[in-house]
């Protein structure tokens, strides 16, 4: 009886894994779309809450929306195959994490070079900046999101960039626990 308990058991954890899995990977699709779209809100409405304590949720709302256009940018997130890869969720003492690596290429245009320059050089560490003409360029590379279930997604999974653009602000919001899970998936992708 023991045996057949403990079968159970570990039939009923492997079923809840794949089926985060598969949530994982739906939500990781949804937020894919919704950034082509640029709909910015329902973005954020996905996103790790704690990120907010960070920047209120409403102020990053209204810059994402305005900043880029304000300053005469224009952003084409192109089709490319995503090459989707995610680690198995790992359960922490007080959260379960999945880290997921895909492929972006995104064309931005600016009809101020110099300010294109400085945006560009802030994507340059994970990225391929290929430049077009003056004003355009194509930023293409392998970007990282991290799925987290915890106490302040009141256990269901909210995602967040892990990119080494975002680390400033990441570990400012994750426990270490978290930071030096996530080093550690990332070797595996």
């Amino acid at each position: 009886m023991k045996n057949l308990f403990l079968l159970f058991l570990i039939f009923s954890a492997s079923t809840l894994s794949a089926q985060d899995q598969e949530i994982i990977k739906r939500d990781f699709q949804t937020i894919i779309k919704y950034t082509s779209e640029m709909k910015i809100d329902d973005v954020l409405n996905m996103t790790y809450p704690q990120l907010f304590t960070v920047v209120p949720k409403a102020q990053m709302s209204t810059m994402a929306k305005g900043m880029l256009s304000g300053m005469g940018i224009k952003m084409i997130y192109e089709q490319v195959p995503l090459n989707l890869k995610m680690t198995p969720v790992k359960t922490l003492s007080k959260s379960s994490i999945c880290l997921s690596k895909y492929n972006q290429s995104m064309i931005m245009e600016a009809a101020d070079s110099s300010l294109l320059e400085m945006l560009t050089y802030a994507k340059m560490k994970d990225n391929i900046i290929e430049k077009l003409d003056a004003n355009k360029v194509r930023i293409k590379g392998s970007s990282y999101l991290l799925a987290i279930k915890d106490s302040f997604t009141k256990n269901t999974w909210k995602y967040l960039r892990y990119d080494d653009e975002n680390a400033e602000a990441n570990s400012k919001i994750l426990s270490k626990e978290i930071l030096t899970a996530v080093e550690q998936m990332k070797t595996s992708l």
